[in-house]
């Protein structure tokens, strides 16, 4: 697939984070998240997180947008945010996860299933640990058997787009122009190294960076061929995709939070995805690397 250009992302960006605005501004002024969260959600979760965390099945960016506006209206305060974006991952990976599990299996075989399922062991306690966080965080804000109130303070959308879209057109011109450069240095490093793994195995690492289908397929071949074995397929396929997963939390996060959200609350955000899913990759990579070792 053809790169977008810079322009072509930015107006994109623009769009999404316009039209998620007023999307998400209609919801919280028709009061649905009370509505429809009033007798399902646990205490002191804030009902919005749960719609939040519904909607972010079709679109995370969408349910980023109506954090964001529940966050203007001091409907919820930053602390419940900043853990509520971090579990609106977990729906929409859930729904390609299927997919990514049956091409995973085909093409990579026993190292493929090992794969995914690690990859789907870190979304989900990645979405744990948030809402961990979140339940303990939220005993200020309104309770679910509450009505919510709008603030006084709401901004208007103009102003927040005002405040908010010059940070994230240069965050995303950022991550569009250095993200590509970290893939193809990580990629050179990955692929010029010969150590505990074999070339192949440092290919197929390199490749998992950037499209994990391509690295699947590698893996599956040089396993066929006798260049890896399973554990070293497994270890090159997990080490890839999480120097990628790192990369694409710029990539991918950065512009629309600095979009959606106050600059503060947008680099809190950030840092806590970082340190939520680098802890997580890394005790993958030490299993994967102590079933290498035996």
């Amino acid at each position: 697939m053809e790169r977008m250009t810079l322009l072509e992302g930015e107006l994109y960006l623009t769009a999404y984070i316009v039209i998620g605005l007023i999307f998400a501004e209609i919801i919280m002024r028709l009061k649905i998240p009370d509505f429809l969260m009033k007798h399902v959600l646990p205490k002191n979760i804030p009902p919005v997180t749960a719609l939040a965390v519904a909607v972010s099945a079709g679109s995370s960016k969408a349910g980023a947008a109506i954090l964001s506006s529940a966050l203007s209206n001091s409907e919820i305060n930053e602390r419940s945010a900043i853990w509520s974006v971090l579990m609106l991952s977990l729906p929409s990976y859930m729904r390609r996860w299927p997919s990514t599990f049956a091409l995973s299996v085909s093409t990579a075989g026993r190292a493929g299933m090992i794969f995914a399922l690690s990859m789907l062991e870190v979304a989900v306690m990645r979405f744990i640990i948030a809402f961990i966080f979140l339940k303990r965080g939220s005993g200020s804000v309104s309770s679910v058997t509450q009505e919510i109130k709008p603030s006084s303070h709401t901004m208007s959308i103009a102003k927040r787009l005002v405040k908010t879209l010059p940070l994230a057109w240069l965050f995303f011109a950022l991550a569009y122009s250095l993200v590509p450069s970290i893939n193809s240095f990580l990629k050179g490093t990955f692929a010029d190294n010969d150590t505990f793994l074999p070339l192949a195995g440092w290919t197929v690492a390199a490749a998992s960076i950037g499209r994990v289908s391509v690295a699947l397929a590698l893996a599956g071949g040089s396993i066929a061929a006798g260049e890896l074995s399973t554990a070293q397929a497994v270890f090159a396929l997990v080490l890839g995709a999480g120097m990628g997963t790192v990369t694409r939390i710029l990539r991918m996060n950065a512009g629309y939070y600095y979009g959606l959200f106050p600059k503060s609350t947008a680099t809190k955000m950030l840092l806590a995805n970082f340190a939520t899913v680098i802890p997580l990759i890394m005790m993958n990579l030490l299993f994967a690397g102590l079933a290498l070792s035996l």
